[in-house]
């Protein structure tokens, strides 16, 4: 029998994605997640834990395997029950109500945000994205070849959008600003005159709004939401969502993108047949969960959100009047919605400490702690870190990162007591 060394296969991987797969999320804390040694700690957060969700969606999600009303292929668009559930949903908040028809069901927000690049990625174009920010942005931005333009924030202004940076950035190949309101990782939430500002921006610049909306259920500060949308008959808007974050069910990976048109400049500009067009070839969400969004948006009791808000707030407020402690992290501002807080690496006060990886690389392998470092989020010498866990094992978590600051710390006192 022959070698198979000795055959000139014809065949070879696609790399396309290489690139692009390596700013995910999931490439991050897979390789510091394999650091971690359970035999010597408990690693944090649990990996076994999961936030209770909603028993209303349970049974909603039961109940349409039981009928068979989610068994079958639902049009690429969407369940039209589901759409319109959604698009009813989102107009409890909007002047301008929406229709079943301008909602698009997709696999998680992911799979929004993916869309939303899609259609826009045309030769020459240019899509504004913050910075920090969600990576998805970033991935599928790269995969699709389009350039990215990152704009910053005002963090002396509880991370308000700077306005001149956009206007910096902005030529005749722009196309749209992409922001996440709450914001993920800054931890704010913009309020009702910013976003009408962003609006009159956008318009004079030419540009449309995308909203990643995701954590818009989780919102406990002092800064109400206020969705995108609101501001629609000054600028288009596309906003997306899904139930994740609200209902703590991120493995149902059911979002959606629901477009607020202006004038018509969504159907005229060929964004709505795009929209159709890419999801004609692209995955769809069960829908067996889309056969249960009419009752999980409907009937979840707004308790289990309010319950959901005091747990978070309980966890955020220890996290941060903890980080006080550790000097060689700051934290300027405590989320007001999302699971996380947000910190800058003093390196100045480590030993042996590089950058941001390295930080989250040899906090994993010393105290089982996963943290990710701010270069996943296109910020270097930051991390982030989850507050979404009991308080026995926040404190645990907190215990065990001041030991480590500490310990790496007095390196440096060691190092200037020998040197004298």
């Amino acid at each position: 029998m022959a070698k198979n060394t000795s055959v000139n296969w014809q065949f070879i991987g696609n790399e396309a994605a290489k690139k692009a797969s390596t700013f995910t999320l999931g490439s991050y804390t897979s390789r510091i997640m394999a650091l971690c040694d359970p035999k010597i700690k408990p690693i944090l957060p649990p990996l076994s834990e999961a936030p209770e969700t909603s028993h209303t969606a349970e049974k909603a999600v039961v109940k349409a395997v039981l009928d068979g009303s989610g068994n079958a292929y639902a049009p690429s668009i969407g369940l039209p029950a589901a759409k319109s559930a959604v698009a009813e949903c989102l107009s409890r908040d909007l002047p301008k109500k929406l229709t079943g028809d301008d909602v698009f069901m997709t696999v998680g927000c992911k799979q929004a945000i993916e869309l939303a690049i899609e259609i826009l990625a045309t030769p020459k174009a240019n899509i504004l994205l913050p910075k920090p920010g969600f990576p998805w942005d970033m991935v599928h931005a790269i995969y699709n070849n389009f350039e990215v333009r990152e704009y910053t924030f005002l963090r002396e202004k509880n991370y308000e959008i700077d306005f001149d940076s956009v206007r910096s950035l902005v030529d005749e190949n722009t196309c749209a600003i992409l922001i996440i309101n709450p914001h993920n990782p800054n931890g704010n939430t913009y309020s009702e005159a910013h976003l009408k500002q962003l609006a009159e921006l956008a318009r004079d610049l030419k540009i449309m709004v995308v909203s990643d909306e995701v954590f818009r259920w989780t919102v406990f500060g002092s800064n109400p939401f206020v969705p995108m949308a609101k501001f629609s008959s000054i600028v288009p808007v596309i906003s997306l969502g899904s139930l994740s974050k609200g209902w703590s069910v991120p493995g149902w990976r059911t979002g959606w993108l629901a477009l607020h048109d202006l004038d018509g400049a969504f159907k005229s500009n060929k964004i709505t047949s795009a929209l159709k067009n890419f999801l004609a070839i692209d995955n769809k969400p069960a829908t067996v969960i889309q056969a249960a969004v009419p009752t999980i948006l409907e009937k979840t009791p707004k308790e289990f959100f309010e319950r959901r808000q005091v747990f978070l707030k309980e966890k955020s407020d220890y996290a941060f009047a903890k980080l006080k402690d550790i000097p060689a992290l700051t934290c300027y501002h405590q989320t007001e919605a999302c699971t996380f807080l947000w910190t800058e690496l003093n390196l100045s006060m480590f030993a042996d400490i590089k950058d941001d990886e390295d930080f989250c690389e040899k906090l994993a392998i010393e105290e089982c702690i996963v943290l990710l470092p701010g270069i996943a989020f296109g910020l270097k010498n930051w991390a982030r870190h989850s507050i979404d866990m009991d308080i026995f094992a926040l404190e645990d978590a907190f215990a065990r990162l001041k030991s480590f600051c500490k310990r790496h710390a007095t390196k440096i006192k060691a190092s200037v007591n020998r040197v004298k």
